[in-house]
């Protein structure tokens, strides 16, 4: 398992810089610092190697520290958590990299576009758990609509950051983000939603 880690991130690190064409099994071999055929041991050819790039991606996204289920509800730590799935740094960056080199690739394999829709799924799931924990917030189904739009807005924000590096920096992404999203979180905590 931590071979296979190592292996997924070195590709996620080779595909930030070559790109998902460019990506070669010995550059990430090279990268982790172990033998083609060890990368080939554990994944069966080049397209595993790119799933599981995505996977760690997302699991890092994922293991992003989240606020505590009791705390209370408050518009500023809630965005802050969002912007935290946003390329503020080099590490982001380059996973968002990887994680829109897949869009790309998804459009047109079926197979990867069923993986994106499993890992979009996990995302709007924990948006939604967060969103929940604001008082008077509507019933999960409801809530829906609500992490779509989150998720909407973090989207655009982190593409337009990741394909303008240099106009986006960490706090023009923050600001954007709390601009878009605080009369969405407002407008759930007042409870004077119309969907």
């Amino acid at each position: 398992m931590e071979q296979r880690r190592t292996i997924a991130a070195a590709a996620v690190a080779v595909i930030d810089k070559a790109g998902i064409d460019g990506a070669r099994l010995r550059d990430v071999a090279a990268a982790a610092n172990v033998t083609t055929g060890a990368v080939t041991h554990y994944f069966d050819g080049k397209d595993a190697v790119l799933e599981a790039a995505l996977a760690e991606v997302v699991r890092r996204m994922l293991e992003r520290p989240a606020p505590a289920t009791n705390a209370p509800f408050d518009s500023a730590s809630c965005i802050e958590l969002f912007c935290g799935y946003l390329p503020l740094d080099a590490q982001g960056l380059g996973e968002w990299r990887v994680w829109l080199a897949f869009w790309g690739r998804a459009m047109t394999d079926e197979r990867l576009a069923a993986v994106h829709r499993r890992y979009y799924e996990e995302i709007v799931e924990r948006i939604t758990h967060r969103l929940s924990t604001i008082p008077g917030a509507p019933a999960q189904q409801e809530l829906g609509i609500y992490a779509d739009s989150v998720l909407s807005a973090i989207d655009g924000v982190g593409t337009r950051a990741t394909l303008e590096p240099q106009s986006w920096p960490a706090e023009r992404q923050r600001r954007t983000l709390s601009a878009l999203l605080l009369p969405l979180l407002t407008t759930l905590a007042n409870g004077t939603r119309e969907v």
